[in-house]
């Protein structure tokens, strides 16, 4: 599973402890911080194997470097060996030496703040997130290794490469932020496992919004469009950058609201198609082919209803296409990039603009866990504390910081465990509404509205079952209430942010609801599909060419519950 901790990592914040699970290889990671807004949080990745081995860091203290070795397991390549060591000269290590080894370093004036790869039982993928050790306001200019790019607001994000086996682990790519992220240079310290496969792109719940077949290979980054797809939305442009192959993509949307979205590297020739009106891109031939042991796009088409086409790179013998379903453009990508474009497919979208039926049922449900509506803009890091809710939690605090705008939310878990699920920055004022017993958060009130052309979070609004309210923040005219189904709570957010809120939505459990073991009797025969079957991912069971998640074999946690 692919995971990143860069949403949740900020200048100024405090590491306490690092621990890492241990045997024969790396099981588990954990790291326990104090944000820079004063509350506690801890990220955990890997399963619970192994032997716990914690270093508690003392004040002025930072985990400045980060040591890795890997090898094969199982034909699948895991971490064997962790080793962290701080700016005091102290250090924890875990698991089994290998000969495949990397070792990264933080940039001047930052540390460690958490971890970004791929885990399951074990951790198989491991890159370290740097932040600065000061605050953002207080951090002097941005610190860019010497072989990444500059970028802007003390943040930066790259790829090293790692020798393995004489081949080349990582592309050296230099991955984009969006200005005022908190997250800095991001480093890989091992190969991706390429025996698996992505997790599916989810299903648009949006109208108007189809995605095609992805072509290419499992390695790269990840990225998506999706959250900033909309139906009636006009292109003015498309760009294509290659040479020998595909290095990078740029499709400009000029209406309702200009955007740019851009993915790959700069390499290349840049070969710019710039549409009329009426116009739209309908169809992409594609080809791919392998370039020291990855695949890559290798060559890329693109066609308009009236003809036009712009292409680059070089043609293979493996060869696609796909079009657009009547009515529909291309409006955005799916895939995964470094230096050079990995993996692509496209998001279609409807040429005229799709009205929504208006409704309040939630945007997504599962029995006992529903995503709320979705306010704000497309702009900021994605986030989701969706794998940190437990069944049968409860909350004890909402903590708003606002002035002019919502500059972070934070709301306080106390039971099963106390956890502090906090996003955005450390600016404005805090308000907090401490609960009382048996009291929960039922309904939140969002307004937004653009700051430089960013769509951000204006003005919060939280109110509990006491009919208690919290709110921060400047009330604009565009707004939306998002109300608990009947029985459930705020128990966290997903959305996008930054230094601020750009996008916020609420995660709503059923209150007393209990997470369901492998080994329960649900009084339903063994044969039966459905809700029965929890952390369900994909639409359907009996379709054979159906690549989700669900055929993928999971074992059952030490509580004997399924992992989500």
């Amino acid at each position: 599973m692919v995971f990143t901790d860069e949403a949740s990592a900020s200048p100024g914040q405090i590491v306490n402890t690092i621990t890492i699970r241990a045997g024969e290889r790396v099981d588990g990671l954990a790291m326990q911080i104090t944000t820079a807004a004063g509350g506690t949080m801890t990220f955990t990745h890997g399963g619970m194997g192994g032997d716990e081995n914690s270093l508690t860091l003392g004040e002025g203290e930072y985990i400045t470097s980060m040591e890795a070795h890997w090898a094969e397991k199982n034909s699948h390549t895991r971490i064997f060996y962790l080793s962290f060591g701080t700016s005091a000269g102290n250090t924890v290590s875990g698991g089994g030496q290998t000969e495949n080894v990397g070792k990264v370093t933080a940039p001047e004036g930052y540390q460690l703040s958490g971890f970004h790869g791929q885990d399951g039982n074990e951790i198989d993928l491991l890159g370290a997130i740097w932040t600065s050790i000061k605050p953002l306001e207080e951090a002097p200019g941005t610190v860019a290794p010497a072989d990444i790019p500059g970028s802007t607001s003390g943040s930066t994000s790259a790829t090293v490469d790692v020798p393995v086996g004489g081949s080349t682990a990582a592309s050296g790519s230099a991955a984009k932020q969006t200005q005022g992220s908190a997250a800095a240079p991001a480093a890989n310290v091992a190969p991706e496992d390429t025996s698996g496969s992505d997790a599916p792109e989810p299903a648009p719940r949006t109208a108007g919004i189809k995605l095609s077949e992805a072509f290419g290979g499992p390695h790269g980054e990840q990225f998506s469009d999706q959250p900033s797809a909309a139906s009636g939305v006009t292109v003015g442009s498309i760009t294509v950058r290659g040479g020998e192959r595909i290095d990078g993509l740029k499709l400009e949307i000029t209406a309702p609201t200009p955007l740019t979205l851009a993915h790959g590297g700069s390499g290349g020739t840049d070969n710019t198609l710039t549409l009329a009106a009426g116009e739209h891109v309908t169809s992409m031939d594609i080809n791919v082919g392998q370039k020291k042991g990855r695949t890559r796009i290798f060559y890329l088409k693109f066609t308009t209803n009236l003809g036009n086409s712009v292409e680059a790179g070089g043609t293979t013998g493996e060869r696609s296409s796909v079009t657009a379903p009547d009515g529909y453009q291309l409006s955005g990508f799916f895939g995964r990039v470094g230096d050079e474009i990995d993996k692509l497919g496209i998001i279609w979208t409807s040429i005229e603009k799709v009205e929504a039926a208006p409704t309040t049922a939630p945007a997504l449900t599962d029995e006992d866990i529903v995503l709320g509506e979705l306010f704000g803009g497309p702009h900021g890091n994605a986030f989701s504390d969706i794998n940190y809710i437990v069944l049968q939690q409860t909350t004890s605090s909402i903590t708003i910081r606002g002035a002019d705008r919502v500059d972070a939310v934070t709301l306080q878990v106390a039971t099963p465990a106390e956890r502090s699920l906090t996003h955005g920055g450390t600016g404005g004022t805090e308000n907090t509404l401490t609960f009382g017993p048996g009291e929960y958060i039922t309904s939140m009130e969002a307004h937004w509205d653009k700051k430089n052309k960013h769509t951000r979070i204006f003005y919060l609004s939280f109110t509990t079952n006491k009919d208690n309210t919290l709110s921060a923040g400047s009330p604009t005219d565009n707004k939306g209430t998002a109300t608990a189904p009947e029985g459930f709570q705020l128990s966290g957010f997903f959305g996008r942010g930054g230094d601020e809120i750009d996008q916020l939505g609420a995660i709503w459990t059923k209150v007393g609801a209990k997470s369901v073991s492998l080994l329960d009797d649900t009084g339903i025969g063994a044969g039966t599909y459905g809700t029965t079957i929890r952390n369900w991912v994909g639409p359907t069971i009996g379709d054979a060419t159906d690549k989700a998640c669900y055929r993928k074999t999971e074992p059952y946690n030490s509580n004997e519950i399924c992992p989500l």
